[in-house]
């Protein structure tokens, strides 16, 4: 008996996979039904982390501003929102449709150092945006490092004092552009 690699694959590349066994065959015989709305509509998602704060990039092209809702629960991002399909009412029947509509969620698992209280989300040319930043303690700290005494008791440099270690550091949290912001 030989072991077979299991790979999982999304729902998206099965259909993929679907569809090209079916375009083998003669067309006629399985016709497909491509209705309107028939996809499903997940957004690409990109998180960066730099020092002072996460941020979420989430291509909504076509999404107004109303309908996104963004929610930080227990360290989990919620984007839920619509793209609504608009209705045509000119005569004709379509051959393809391969842009998505309707609801769509994602959630995203967070970092428990993500300061929700100043979590800000901006809508700008089809992207949101979402930065989430860290607390201040677990931000990264600049320790200096001091010299030893010696044994004799001659010290050529003492070491930083507890509160010149801990100085509290400004965080700048610029939003840019945008039509508005949404947050919790």
């Amino acid at each position: 008996m030989s072991l077979i690699r299991y790979t999982p694959y999304s729902m998206a590349h099965l259909q993929q996979q679907l569809n090209r066994i079916f375009d083998q065959f003669d067309p006629d015989l399985f016709a497909r039904s491509e209705d309107l709305g028939g996809g499903m509509f997940t957004p690409a998602v990109d998180v960066k982390e730099d020092d002072d704060a996460y941020t979420v990039h989430m291509e909504v092209p076509g999404v107004k501003q109303d309908t996104l809702n963004v929610t930080l629960q227990d360290s989990v991002l919620s984007i839920r929102g619509t793209k609504e399909q608009k209705q045509e009412q000119n005569e004709g029947q379509y051959r393809r449709v391969e842009r998505s509509y309707g609801a769509f969620a994602r959630s995203l698992s967070m970092p428990h150092n993500v300061d929700g209280g100043k979590v800000t989300a901006n809508l700008h040319d089809g992207v949101l945006e979402i930065r989430l930043p860290k607390m201040e303690e677990a931000k990264p700290r600049q320790i200096t490092v001091g010299t030893a005494t010696t044994h004799d008791g001659a010290a050529s440099a003492s070491a930083p004092t507890a509160s010149e270690l801990e100085a509290p550091r400004a965080t700048k949290v610029s939003v840019k552009g945008g039509a508005g912001q949404k947050g919790k």
